[in-house]
């Protein structure tokens, strides 16, 4: 009997972690007191490792700054940091657990390497790595070291697969940004090829977009240490979008700090949520374990979905019969929409701002159904607040409260119920646009839900309360432009 090419699959983990750190006077932490705090840290990801082998996984991925925190100084950070090998660029391969006198204080690799082999199962994990460098490095810091935000990778026997330094940095002024983006791809002894990317870099081309389109990598790692970011870009949303639309296999590991709005974990296949999660309300770690296809197999491949509709001026992106409600101005995630209200249990709405002109058709189960809760259709065109990167938005959100100057304030509940509705807008022809919806209590629907052509978002079965419905566009060729 011949076996089916199409037929492999894997079975992944990620692990959304309660980092254990010191919140005050970092600046007196030694190394052997770093040490202590990571490995308590590393302790709960050698259980996770266990655990997730017993559900099958074959690899697991941790956070990122889940072995020592975050909101450190360039030197409170120094003591947490290892001098971390490149394994592409070795001659012989190395196994930190087999063979941890190669190189010196090295104790956090060791501990993961063994992580991987004690439990056979592929590790990637975020850490610190520092290279000293000679005044002769014309790009040198003053204090003669560079340090990065770096994601390792173990195989299942404990060998060290890749090392990759994170490109776009969050406001982290204890590290370095790399000369230029790495692509980093490595495969598993269980034969298959994954390309790794952490957290902010998700919101880029490179290396993010990059290792799909022109690598065509189609199984990506990454650690993150998300926050907040409604109700446009929160955790599991964006996740879910960015994974629809590039059509790849993503597993998303995130902090679990809810004092900071840092949750959201997930595991998608092209879009679907296999497993995910969203909890604000505890305080504790989440396994989640899902068995995914690799699309890497010829039988799966898809081209990246970033092709959008033509351009059109706004005035010919209007069509018979839309209402263009009195615009008003609302801040979302620090940006200024231009914001309309719904007002019928079935309309056609439209709203321009910027030279993007948004439009929404919807209907909903009750026939006064804005009486006590209010929705708006917003659009924005613009350099996001403070980041500054370009940032095109159609969203139909709810609004946190009756007021217009709440609509675009975080909010995740609602009892609103939507039957179906359409979104669209006049992107630009070289926006890559996200797609996302979250019903009430941030949940995800299946891919299968949502219909995408060009830049129009459909979901004819809805049927549940709707917090928000969102097109993020990014044009990343704007991205390095002086402004």
């Amino acid at each position: 009997m011949e076996s089916n090419f199409c037929s492999s699959k894997y079975t992944a983990a990620v692990y959304e972690h309660v980092t254990f750190f010191v919140m005050e006077n970092k600046a007196e932490v030694t190394r052997s007191g770093a040490l202590e705090i990571m490995k308590k840290n590393l302790a709960v990801f050698e259980t996770k490792a266990v655990l997730a082998k017993s559900k099958g996984a074959e690899i697991i991925v941790f956070p990122e700054d889940g072995i020592y925190g975050f909101d450190y100084t360039r030197e409170q950070i120094l003591p947490f940091l290892e001098v971390i090998p490149n394994p592409s660029q070795l001659e012989k391969s190395w196994n930190p657990c087999n063979d941890p006198a190669r190189y010196s204080n090295i104790e956090v690799l060791r501990e993961l390497s063994c992580i991987a082999q004690n439990s056979s199962i592929a590790v990637v994990a975020n850490m610190g790595d520092v290279q000293y460098c000679e005044e002769s490095d014309p790009h040198c810091p003053g204090d003669g070291r560079y340090q990065f935000n770096t994601d390792v990778v173990f195989d299942t026997d404990g060998t060290m697969l890749a090392k990759y330094h994170k490109q776009h940095l969050f406001h982290e002024k204890a590290f370095n940004t790399p000369q230029k983006p790495e692509i980093v791809i490595f495969k598993t002894s269980f034969g298959v090829k994954f390309g790794v990317f952490t957290c902010f870099d998700m919101v880029f081309r490179d290396p993010a977009i990059e290792l799909v389109e022109k690598y065509g990598i189609r199984n990506i790692v990454f650690p993150t240490a998300w926050m907040d970011g409604f109700p446009i870009m929160a955790s599991v949303e964006y996740q879910q979008a960015w994974s629809r639309l590039t059509c790849v296999n993503l597993l998303a590991a995130n902090q679990h700090f809810p004092l900071a709005d840092m949750v959201g974990s997930g595991i998608y296949s092209c879009g679907d949520p296999l497993s995910y999660v969203y909890d604000m309300k505890t305080f504790e770690g989440h396994l989640l374990v899902a068995q995914l296809p690799d699309l890497n197999q010829e039988c799966y491949q898809q081209p990246c979905q970033s092709v959008s509709l033509p351009s059109t001026k706004n005035d010919d992106f209007k069509q018979e019969g839309w209402q263009e409600g009195v615009p008003f101005h609302s801040k979302l995630m620090n940006d200024m929409y231009t914001f309309v209200k719904l007002d019928s249990a079935e309309a056609q709405v439209s709203v321009c701002g910027s030279e993007l002109c948004c439009h929404a058709s919807y209907i909903t189960q009750s026939q006064k159904p804005f009486s006590g809760e209010m929705f708006a259709l917003g659009a924005f065109n613009g350099h996001h607040d403070p980041e500054g990167y370009i940032l095109q938005a159609c969203v139909l959100i709810k609004c946190s409260s009756m007021e217009e100057s709440s609509c675009g304030t975080a909010t995740q509940t609602s009892s609103t119920v939507f039957k179906s509705f359409h979104l669209m807008g006049n992107f630009s022809t070289k926006a890559y646009v996200f797609p996302a919806v979250l019903a009430s209590d941030v949940e995800l629907i299946p891919a299968e839900a949502m219909s995408i052509s060009g830049n129009v978002m459909s979901v004819d079965s809805f049927n549940k309360p709707l917090v928000s419905a969102v097109l993020v566009g990014r044009v990343f060729e704007t991205d390095h432009v002086e402004n």
